[in-house]
């Protein structure tokens, strides 16, 4: 009985132990907005099927920043108790906020706080009011400049 359960663990770990993820960036310099999840369906160890997903079911626009593919703790269990025959993958989107690439330059103090900040945002700047809260800090964002 000892055996059957210690290859039954072994089995599991090895199973699980192949989580893997997939990650495509559009625009590494895209600011990151929603992010959105869904589970595919495949089979037989997911050598079978095909998946397509049309990103403006969960970006409007058709603008994404990121999309990650692989299997996850739950799929992989899944797939152990459906003895592979059933082998889901996790998709996950993540869609481009705005209308193109922003940067955040700060300015610190002697200290290395930061004390002011600037968003550069295609042809406008706009400064920001850096505000301590505990261990972070808070940027408001009040006048924008041409």
């Amino acid at each position: 009985m000892r055996t059957f359960a210690g290859r039954g663990l072994l089995l599991c770990a090895l199973a699980l132990g192949g989580c893997y993820k997939a990650t495509f960036i559009r625009d590494a310099q895209a600011v990151r907005g929603e992010e959105h999840d869904e589970w595919t369906s495949f089979f037989v160890f997911g050598l079978v099927g095909e998946q397509n997903l049309d990103v403006k079911q969960f970006c409007p626009d058709g603008r994404f920043a990121e999309i990650q593919t692989g299997a996850n703790f739950l799929t992989g269990l899944v797939s152990l108790v459906t003895i592979g025959i059933y082998t889901p993958r996790k998709v996950y989107v993540t869609c481009a906020s705005g209308s193109g690439s922003a940067m955040l330059e700060l300015e610190a103090d002697s200290h290395g706080r930061p004390v002011a900040a600037r968003l550069h945002q295609e042809s406008s700047v706009r400064t920001g009011t850096v505000v301590p809260e505990g261990d972070a800090f808070h940027v408001a964002f009040d006048q924008e400049m041409p």
